[in-house]
């Protein structure tokens, strides 16, 4: 999911503002790193879903896209969900701890240390709000993505009404007001 209204965002970009969520590799302090950019995404509506509006427990449709992302090649992940995270080096909790600065720390070291990791094109983890699938993909994968045309909605399209109001049910979420779009 995407807002195109928020650091221009559109179905294939990677976001170069930051550090600011939880896996960000963006050299501190916070600002625009043209040199590293982040994509979050999810497998599963309900992952995108939580992930952007756990936290405020409203769901704001009006404004939202979704874009159905596919690979041209295989990614490579650094597994971070149940032992993994031992392996990679760092806990379990990295994907649930509310301290950003130290997932972030570790996004930066993974990122700025192939030579230990191989050469990542990100993470993949059990999202915090639900321990959904997760992915905090890098800029290093941007040739690797395609979105074609038809493949991106309006989260407030009529055709996903039902989808985003059982995710919301089964979370725990409330939906804003919205006049579904057809």
């Amino acid at each position: 999911m995407y807002h195109p209204n928020r650091f221009g965002a559109t179905e294939l970009s990677f976001r170069d503002y930051g550090p600011i969520s939880r896996f960000d590799h963006h050299r501190i302090p916070i600002n625009r790193d043209v040199e590293r950019g982040i994509m979050y995404a999810g497998t599963t509506l309900s992952c995108c879903i939580v992930e952007i509006f756990g936290d405020s427990k409203i769901v704001q449709v009006d404004g939202w896209m979704v874009a159905l992302i596919t690979t041209k090649r295989d990614l490579t992940l650094l597994e971070l969900r149940g032992k993994g995270a031992m392996r990679a080096g760092t806990v379990a909790s990295i994907s649930k701890d509310s301290n950003r600065e130290f997932s972030q720390a570790w996004s930066r070291y993974f990122y700025e240390n192939p030579f230990l990791y191989e050469a990542i094109d990100g993470l993949v983890f059990s999202n915090a709000h639900n321990e959904e699938e997760s992915f905090a993909l890098y800029e290093t994968c941007s040739d690797a993505l395609e979105c074609t045309q038809g493949q991106f909605i309006e989260l407030s399209d009529s055709t996903l009404r039902t989808e985003v109001l059982l995710a919301a049910s089964e979370n725990n979420l409330k939906v804003a007001p919205y006049q579904a779009t057809t």
